[in-house]
């Protein structure tokens, strides 16, 4: 990498210089290996860079007339800016170049795809890398387009980027295109070094351009380097402050150039004078409090308060500072010998008066800053000795913000504060800090109750301090940290202590501990728990903390950040119900204790993310298919349940299903709306856990009678009245319900007889679990959109750790498969009950496993009202089911085929269907063969087993099985509207006489291998058969 320096005062002389240098040498021959494409610039030491970048993206803009000129002139065809000073990832960066490409919206479409598999994979945004498919998209795009480009690109992040790799533009070899890009840019300054070691990892810069400031000579238009670097940092505000308007599109704080340069000059001089530590959390507070954002103040003035109204000056605070945060080493800072050795000694600090040292042993008085009384706005003491009950900063009426640090309280002060001046000193300060220093009176209830602007309270290496003294105070907070505290404890209920902080948005409880024999806060609870309303949107954890038992944020609805680490040794319970927590990241803490898990009402949770050494959970609970109740409905509806691990957790009592527990006493009880979820399930998921898994739609709603039912209600026998109201109350709209009465209204007018064969055998309830159960329930809303061309569909994939033994899926409006060609999901192996009820677009149940030879468990299998479904099955493949004793299908007019059998392909296949007792189908109008042969036929196919066969108004069956069928334990046979079946199952040769409830007609041309068959039955034929039939025409 080569490097050219460049001479220029202002940012337009820049641009020209760096044009001419990016402009293709006519004397240069291109050869493969030519390198002569990526420029990066730093700028004035890191100032203007970005300034100039945008100044030459302007300057070569097709908008105008000039541009256009300038762009021919430089000899490219297109220019395409990318600013990601804010740098978010490199997909982002890949977005934002297919957009300026104008890529189609199916490639487009692929960003969102991926960002969504991304969400339930529990990939952070800021690491999610560039989605191959759309590179090579975007490589033909722009071969096809064979253009010369310029791409001007910001660069926010800490290394560099090949943007051949990761957007396909060819920038080597015979390639003329150009990159310009630069590091730097709205206030990040990276020190030289930091550049170099990042531009060392990819090495794809061909050349280094910086600019050398110009020797002060007026008499050639050279500018003074101070004027120069005012300028400049004027530059880069403007950079801000343009930023700063393209978000809010509004004016504020953030894109008013003046305040932004104010603001950072007043940072740099903070990193000048030194110990102003912690910038990172007290930036924004130093310019609030200091009144720098009030000065610069110019078109309107405000009376600054920590009311709601004036929650802008703060929000545009903490705006402007993710906006420009500074490389303090970049900057002046004392040696760590020499910081040390200041912190060490006494001293009183302030960014408008600098530091201050104070005699060792002396005891601060009340004269020591009268002399700051209406100056002083934010105050640190650092290793200082005062009175605690008169300290000597009350007469400070300005004051803001306090900062404590390793302070000692004395009582040999004789000065006596009045009541009013430390009411007057406390209620208008903003920030609190106190570190290592004592709080038993600065944070007893007395004075918290004075600090009702207080918005920021941080408590660090305190010891013993009851923080059962914030309840019912400080209604102000935005801010609370409570870290690396020893024996912190609670005198009020745990559950009660943040309720009146309903404006907290950031909680910090991060690095405390107990010792042995003490009597520490067991409990944490955010405000959401016992209050109506929560602004909580942070909580952090990340140093460990072995105090707490048990953490509940149930309810604080705006919850969307959770960071935790380290160990927590102690945690019992974890309680996040009814927040908008996306992924729940446990893999950098260590709570091996952790027995219950509470993801209720969250909505948008997509990930777990479990720690390294595993967790052993005997309860989790997980509902995403709803959001948290408002506070509105939760004063209008019954409190629900509390498990009796904690107060404030709860689990949603749900109907007990075909007999079975409710789901809500199930040890895990997990209900989403995207099986996805559940892949996040498989470290924590062990092979004794057995499930039961239940599909449905989402919002069900209740469809009544009408009165078109009410006389087939009257005149249908109890058997027959429970079938209509069965098919009539359905939680969705049931397809078939209309069919359903038209056939029984047909029926009814034919006697009690034709009624008597409707009946059902009634769907057995599901199997009991064992101990170790779990209760999934999955909404069908995934939607697998194909290429262009292709329809969406819509699988439900249970991933295939879950030993899924129940399966229930009703209701379901979308779904088209229960199997998925997933190469992670479940083919159902260990299922013992399936029921498939009112999914009209289901197309098949089981799908085919190729080379994959296993025998099914399931032993009861109900399908209704499937209106496209073709086949159950598709085809068995290498699956057999030798424990099927009950098979039922009503409803599905496309049905085609149910099972199909195999004869050979896998071991045990002969024993397929062999423990079959009752065979039940009514109203499949196109099934033709209920147990088909794939391949080769045997001569015939027992059902040792079989005992009932009931089949209704299937006018295209013509095979029960495709060859000669043996039945010996036959018991019931109920057939109606079969006119295409000619055989029955043989009984054997035995005296046993079986009832055939059957039309005499369809008796009459049955087929028989042997007559002596038919003597094993007994026809009873329908009385509504007798009959006088019409003997004419009805036409006239």
């Amino acid at each position: 990498m080569r490097t050219e320096n460049i001479l220029a005062d202002t940012i337009d002389a820049a641009a020209e210089k760096i044009l001419e240098v990016l402009k293709e040498k006519t004397d240069t021959t291109r050869t493969v290996g030519s390198r002569d494409n990526l420029f990066y610039f730093d700028g004035w030491d890191g100032l203007g860079a970005s300034a100039v970048l945008r100044a030459i993206a302007q300057r070569l803009t097709t908008a105008s007339a000039d541009g256009k000129r300038a762009l021919a002139g430089q000899e490219f065809d297109q220019v395409i800016h990318i600013d990601c000073s804010m740098w978010e990832s490199r997909r982002a960066l890949q977005r934002a170049v297919a957009e300026k490409l104008k890529l189609p919206n199916e490639v487009m479409e692929l960003f969102d795809r991926q960002d969504e598999e991304d969400d339930f994979r529990g990939v952070a945004p800021g690491s999610r890398a560039e989605v191959q498919r759309v590179v090579r998209e975007m490589h033909q795009h722009i071969k096809k387009l064979d253009n010369r480009f310029l791409v001007v690109f910001h660069n926010g992040s800490s290394e560099e980027i090949d943007l051949a790799s990761l957007c396909g533009f060819p920038l080597s070899g015979y390639s003329t295109s150009k990159v310009l890009w630069t590091f730097q840019g709205r206030f990040r300054l990276k020190p030289r070094t930091k550049v170099d070691m990042a531009m060392k990892t990819v090495g794809t810069t061909d050349s280094f351009i910086s600019e050398d400031p110009p020797p002060v000579r007026p008499w050639y238009g050279g500018i003074d380097p101070p004027m120069l670097w005012s300028y400049l940092v004027r530059q880069e505000a403007e950079e801000v402050a343009m930023a700063g308007r393209m978000k809010t599109r509004s004016r504020g704080i953030i894109d008013q150039p003046e305040q932004v340069d104010g603001c950072f000059r007043y940072m740099l001089d903070l990193c000048c004078k030194g110990s102003h530590d912690d910038l990172a959390t007290h930036g924004a507070n130093y310019w609030v409090c200091d009144g720098i954002i009030q000065q610069l103040q110019q078109k309107e003035e405000r009376n600054l308060s920590a009311d709601d109204d004036n929650d802008w000056l703060w929000r545009a605070a903490d705006a402007l500072q993710r906006e420009m945060p500074l490389y303090v080493d970049y900057h002046y800072q004392p040696s760590y010998h020499l910081s040390m050795c200041a912190e060490s000694k006494p001293y009183w600090i302030s960014p408008k008066y600098g530091f201050n040292r104070i005699p060792a042993e002396a005891i601060l008085s009340g004269d020591m800053f009268q002399h700051y009384a209406d100056k002083l706005c934010v105050l640190k003491l650092s290793g200082c000795t005062f009175d605690f009950h008169s300290p000597p900063f009350l007469c400070c009426h300005s004051l803001k913000f306090l900062w404590l640090d390793h302070c000692q309280g004395t009582r040999t002060s004789t000065d006596v504060a009045g009541k009013e001046d430390i009411h007057r000193c406390f209620q208008r300060l903003w920030v609190l800090d106190v570190r290592y220093t004592d709080c038993d009176h600065i944070l007893s209830a007395q004075m918290l109750a004075l600090m009702t602007q207080l918005r920021e309270l941080n408590v660090i290496g305190a010891k013993g301090w009851d923080m059962g003294q914030l309840q019912g105070r400080l209604p102000n907070i935005r801010k609370l940290r409570v870290k690396k505290s020893n024996d912190v404890r609670c005198s009020c209920s745990e559950n009660d202590l943040f309720s009146e902080m309903n404006k907290m948005e950031h909680l910090d409880f991060s690095g405390n501990y107990t010792t042995s024999g003490s009597s520490p806060m067991m409990s944490l609870f955010g405000p959401g728990v016992s209050s109506n309303v929560s602004c909580l949107e942070t909580v952090v954890i990340v140093d460990g903390c072995d105090v707490v038992q048990q953490i509940s944020f149930r309810g604080c609805t705006k919850l969307n950040n959770l960071l935790l680490g380290g160990v927590i040794q102690g945690l019992h319970t974890l309680d996040i119900s009814g927040t908008a927590v996306k992924t729940l990241d446990l893999s950098t803490t260590y709570i091996w204790r952790l027995d219950e898990l509470y993801l209720l009402d969250c909505e948008k949770l997509c990930a777990i993310l479990w720690p390294p050494k595993g967790v052993a959970l005997g309860k989790l609970c997980i509902d995403t298919t709803q959001s948290a109740p408002t506070a509105q409905s939760r004063e209008e509806n019954p409190k629900r349940g509390t498990s009796t691990a904690t107060a404030g957790t709860s689990v949603a009592p749900a109907a007990a299903p075909h007999g079975s527990r409710p789901s809500s006493e199930f040890d895990w009880h997990i209900s989403v709306r995207d099986a996805r979820l559940l892949g996040s399930l498989e470290p924590v998921y062990s092979d004794s856990r057995k499930a039961y898994v239940e599909i449905s739609s989402p919002h069900p709603t209740v469809v009544g009678g009408g009165s078109k039912d009410e006389g087939i209600f009257k005149s249908a026998g109890s058997r027959e009245q429970q079938l209509v109201v069965n098919l009539q109350r359905q939680p969705v709209p049931a397809v078939y319900t209309d069919i359903s009465v038209d056939r029984l209204q047909q029926a009814s007018e034919g006697g009690g007889d034709t009624l008597g064969i409707m009946w059902m055998w009634p769907c057995p309830d599901v199997p009991d679990l064992p101990e170790k159960r779990c209760y999934m329930h999955i909404q069908d809303q995934i939607k697998t959109k194909l290429p262009p061309g292709g329809e969406e569909t819509s699988t439900i994939t249970v991933p295939w750790f879950v030993t899924a033994k129940i399966l229930h899926v009703h209701d379901s409006l979308s779904i088209t498969s229960i199997t998925s060609d997933e190469y992670d999901g479940s083919e159902w192996p260990d299922l013992e009950w399936c029921r498939i009820e009112r999914c009209p677009n289901l197309d098949f149940v089981f799908n085919n496993v190729q080379n994959f030879d296993f025998t099914y468990q399931l032993r009861i299998f109900w399908a209704s009202q499937l209106l496209k479904s073709r086949y159950i099955s598709t085809s068995n493949g290498y699956r057999i089911l030798p424990h099927l004793t009950l098979l039922h299908l009503d409803f599905c007019p496309r049905l085609i085929h149910v099972l199909p059998l195999t004869m050979g392909l896998c071991r045990g296949d002969e024993d397929s269907l062999r423990l079959l007792e009752t065979l039940e189908i009514a109203w499949c109008g196109d099934l033709k063969e209920i147990f088909p042969f794939e391949e080769d036929k045997p001569n015939s196919k027992d059902f040792p087993k079989l005992k009932n066969i009931h089949l209704h108004e299937l006018p295209s069956l013509q095979h029960i099985c495709g060859v000669r069928m043996s039945a010996p334990n036959l018991e019931t046979v109920k057939i109606r509207g079969c006119w295409s079946l000619r055989r029955l199952p043989d009984i054997g040769r035995s005296n046993k006489v079986v009832e055939c409830d059957c039309e005499k007609e369809w008796w009459d041309r049955l087929d028989w291998d042997d007559r002596s068959q038919a003597d094993n039955y007994r026809p009873i034929h329908p009385r509504y058969y007798k009959k006088t039939m019409l003997r004419s025409s009805v036409l006239r």
